[in-house]
């Protein structure tokens, strides 16, 4: 990585922090997060488990996550959306690392600065739901697949490809859903 690359990306980190951190300490929660806010309330885990991640339909990952975020930080909306940032944050650095990786790091600062800069992603870094979270850790289990099957890498990268995986399987069904399509296309590109 040249030293105009490393300034480009800092760059494009730093935009995509200031459209997600603006205005940040007046971001209301929505419907959704209230939502979710609500099936907290229970004294007990397995209350939560059953009266608040059951009736949902949801995994479970992100509603334990944001009993036991709260239960230390409180239900104040800037502390409750601040892991969400940073998720979208890391989501753009990663999204450089998969382009990169791929194909060049041009490609890689361009999919980073799209994803800083569009609408869809700033808005759901904001939010305090399994969506941004989601791509988040897709982005990082397609990074450690694309070393082990491009690279053959070690068992260390196998270990935090599973481990990003069973997190996308408790974030969402559709972050699950593209793991699984993932894990299937290693089959076809992987060497015998």
């Amino acid at each position: 990585m040249t030293i105009t690359n490393k300034f480009t990306l800092l760059f494009i980190l730093l935009i995509g922090s200031l459209l997600r951190f603006y205005n940040y300490l007046e971001i209301p929660y929505t419907h959704d997060e209230f939502s979710a806010l609500f099936r907290t309330n229970y004294t007990h885990f397995w209350d939560l488990i059953k009266y608040g991640v059951m009736p949902d339909g949801h995994p479970a990952g992100i509603q334990v996550f944001l009993y036991f975020f709260i239960s230390i930080f409180g239900k104040t909306a800037y502390l409750v959306k601040l892991p969400f940032l940073v998720s979208g944050i890391l989501a753009i650095y990663f999204i450089y690392r998969v382009g990169s990786l791929w194909f060049n790091e041009t490609v890689g600062l361009l999919s980073a600065c799209f994803l800083a800069t569009l609408q869809y992603p700033v808005i759901y870094s904001q939010i305090a739901r399994p969506y941004i979270t989601g791509l988040l850790f897709s982005l990082i289990a397609v990074y450690y697949w694309t070393l082990i099957v491009k690279n053959n890498q070690s068992k260390y990268h196998f270990s935090l490809f599973v481990m990003f995986s069973v997190l996308c399987a408790y974030n969402h069904y559709f972050s699950l859903f593209f793991i699984a399509i993932l894990y299937c296309t290693g089959f076809v590109l992987i060497k015998k």
